[in-house]
């Protein structure tokens, strides 16, 4: 029932007793307006005729019409279709530190960029940290010029509800920018440790830009009508968990005493 597609992945949840953190952070992800959220499977993996266990077999983050959903560049095109990375391993080739907050931001997709495509995303994100922390311009608004709310908002409901505290370091965190378009968050990825326990002193309300918008109170307010949006989605998180551990018990069980 997915999009075909040739890049798929593995997910094996080692770190993750329950297997199933990923699986219902997505599931919560998908409740949400954010464009694009990874679509997968639990199944039994059979390698060479031998079992192998139970794995997430679920869509890989790439720019496509299927996936995340922006533009792909002509070769040399500057403004547009990037997918960028953030997080402190900070090690893909081409990357930058922003200039305000100094945050590692890498380029994902694609993966070569030319000098000029280089400058525009860098350019890109220094001006928007600078509208956002420069206090005259953030009272006027001007950052929303750079950054898209919305999208920004849903992804810290998703981080909070699921307890992830990677934004913090940051690890595993996207952005992304169609041709023309705002900085859009997303998509989620990598719930399977450190998540679900309590969070009291992994706020993720202080990660990356968040301490800075939530100053604003209009992102305030834009994140209570929201939450009321999808708080009855929410609310059947719970039914989806018990269920899909009844269906995987088993799997769960063998995929426990081989690994």
């Amino acid at each position: 029932g997915m999009p075909k597609h040739k890049r798929w992945v593995l997910l094996a949840n080692w770190m993750d007793r329950t297997i199933m953190r990923n699986a219902v952070s997505f599931k919560i992800s998908s409740m949400t307006e954010l464009e694009y959220t990874p679509r997968g499977q639990f199944v039994e993996l059979y390698l060479n005729g031998i079992h192998r266990g139970n794995y997430f077999l679920c869509e890989h983050i790439k720019v496509d019409k299927n996936r995340v959903p922006i533009d792909e560049r002509d070769e040399d095109e500057v403004d547009g279709g990037y997918m960028m990375e953030l997080d402190v391993y900070y090690d893909e080739v081409y990357k930058f530190k922003s200039q305000v907050k100094e945050l590692p931001y890498m380029f994902k997709d694609p993966d070569e960029v030319n000098e000029a495509q280089f400058s525009f995303m860098q350019n890109f994100i220094n001006n928007l940290e600078k509208s956002l922390y420069d206090d005259e311009s953030f009272e006027a608004g001007l950052y929303k010029e750079y950054l898209d709310v919305n999208s920004f908002i849903d992804w810290w409901l998703v981080m909070e509800l699921t307890g992830n505290g990677e934004p913090n370091h940051p690890k595993s965190c996207y952005m992304y920018k169609d041709k023309g378009g705002k900085l859009k968050m997303g998509p989620v990825w990598d719930f399977d440790w450190g998540t679900f326990i309590r969070m009291d002193f992994f706020t993720i309300q202080h990660s990356l830009y968040y301490t800075r918008l939530l100053q604003d109170r209009t992102v305030v307010e834009l994140a209570k009508q929201r939450w009321k949006m999808y708080v009855d989605e929410f609310r059947k998180i719970p039914d989806y968990i018990r269920n899909e551990a009844e269906r995987i018990r088993n799997s769960e069980h063998v995929n426990h005493e081989m690994w």
